[in-house]
C-alpha cells in the first residue's frame, strides 16, 4: 500500500504521463543495461509499438557481440522481429543453425527461441527434432515440444496435453513444471475441466512453495472465458497479488507478466512503484529488468483502459 500512497500524492503534486513515462523507462533500460535484460526491454518497445531505435542499437550488438554464445541467439531474436522479408529470414536460419549444431553452446536458447518466434523445426529436420523431443536434457526437450507446437492443430495438442502433465506431476523437477506454467500461459486458455484441474491444485499448495507464483500465473492465463466472474478465479489473482511484496526480481517479473495480459487500471499503483523502483530489490540488475517487466504491462493495460496519471 505505500507503494499506492506515494503515487497518489505524487501525482496529485506532479501530474505525469505514466504512459510516456514506462515508454522512457524501456528505452532507459535498453541504452543502459545489458544483454538480456536490454532485450527484454528490446522486445517490450517492439510489442508496445514502440520500436523507434531499436534496431540501430541492436544492430551495433551484433557487431559487438556476434560470436558470444546465448547472448546472440537473443539479438538475433530482436533482429528477426525489428526486421522483414530476406533480412529477418537471415536472422532466423542462424537461430535455426545453432539449434543444428549438436556440438554448440547456445542449442537450448535457439530452441526456446525457436518456440517463442513460431518456428517449428519438425517439417524440415525431424531427425533433429526427434533426438531433441528424447533429450536426456530435461529443458532441451522441453522447449522442442513447445516449438512443434506450432507446426499444426494435432501437434499443439500434443504439447498442451505434454506441458499440462509435466505442471501436474507433483514428482517432476522444479525447472521442468515451472517451464511447463511458462509455455501454457502462452499457449491460450484450456478446457473447463482441466483448469479446474489445475486451480485446485495450484491453490492446494502451500504459499512457500517455490515457484508457486508461476503456477497461479498460469491457472490466471489459461483460465477460460465462463470461469473469470468465478469465486475459484478471484481466489487464484487474489493470491497471486499477494506475492507483490515479496523483494523478489522472478516473482515480481511473474506478477507484472501476469497484469500484462489481465491486470486492469486498479493495478497501475504497484506496477508505477515498481516502474519508479520505490521499492527496490537490492539488486541494480534485477531491478531494471523489474522495472522494464512494470513499464510493458503499464503499455499493455493503458491499451485496453485509457490512462493517463
Amino acid at each position: 500500500m505505500s507503494a499506492c500512497h506515494s503515487m497518489e500524492s505524487q501525482t496529485k503534486d506532479q501530474p505525469v504521463d505514466l504512459k510516456e513515462e514506462a515508454v522512457n523507462t524501456l528505452r532507459n533500460v535498453l541504452h543502459e543495461q545489458q544483454e538480456w535484460v536490454k532485450v527484454h526491454a528490446a522486445e517490450f518497445l517492439i510489442w508496445s509499438g514502440h520500436p523507434e531505435g531499436a534496431k540501430e542499437v541492436y544492430l551495433k550488438e551484433l557487431e559487438r557481440f556476434r560470436e558470444k554464445p546465448q547472448y546472440r541467439i537473443g539479438i538475433w531474436r530482436v533482429l528477426t522481429q525489428l526486421s522483414n522479408g530476406d533480412e529477418a529470414a537471415q536472422y532466423k536460419t542462424q537461430i535455426v543453425n545453432a539449434f543444428l549444431d549438436t556440438a554448440g553452446k547456445d542449442r537450448i536458447h535457439a530452441i526456446e527461441t525457436m518456440a517463442k518466434l513460431k518456428l517449428s523445426p519438425l517439417p524440415q529436420y525431424p531427425e533433429a527434432t526427434g533426438a531433441g523431443l528424447q533429450s536426456d536434457v530435461k529443458s532441451f526437450r522441453a522447449y522442442t515440444h513447445w516449438a512443434i507446437a506450432c507446426t499444426n492443430e494435432d501437434s499443439a495438442k500434443a504439447a498442451g496435453k505434454y506441458f499440462l502433465g509435466r505442471l501436474l506431476d507433483v514428482n517432476e523437477e522444479l525447472l521442468q513444471r515451472r517451464i511447463a506454467a511458462y509455455v501454457l500461459r502462452h499457449s491460450g486458455s484450456l478446457d473447463i475441466q482441466d483448469w479446474n484441474v489445475v486451480s485446485d491444485k495450484v491453490l492446494a499448495l502451500p504459499d512457500d512453495t517455490e515457484g508457486k507464483v508461476s503456477f497461479l500465473n498460469a491457472a490466471l492465463l489459461t483460465a477460460p472465458q465462463e470461469v473469470k466472474t468465478s469465486a475459484t478465479y478471484k481466489n487464484i489473482f487474489t493470491s497471486f497479488l499477494a506475492f507483490s511484496n515479496k523483494k523478489d526480481k522472478g516473482i515480481r517479473m511473474d506478477i507484472a507478466a501476469g497484469l500484462a495480459m489481465v491486470g486492469t487500471e486498479e493495478h497501475l499503483p504497484l506496477l508505477a512503484g515498481w516502474l519508479r523502483n520505490t521499492d527496490p530489490t537490492g539488486k541494480p540488475g534485477d531491478d531494471a529488468d523489474v522495472q522494464a517487466y512494470a513499464a510493458y504491462a503499464i503499455l499493455k493495460i493503458s491499451g485496453r483502459t485509457p490512462v493517463n496519471n
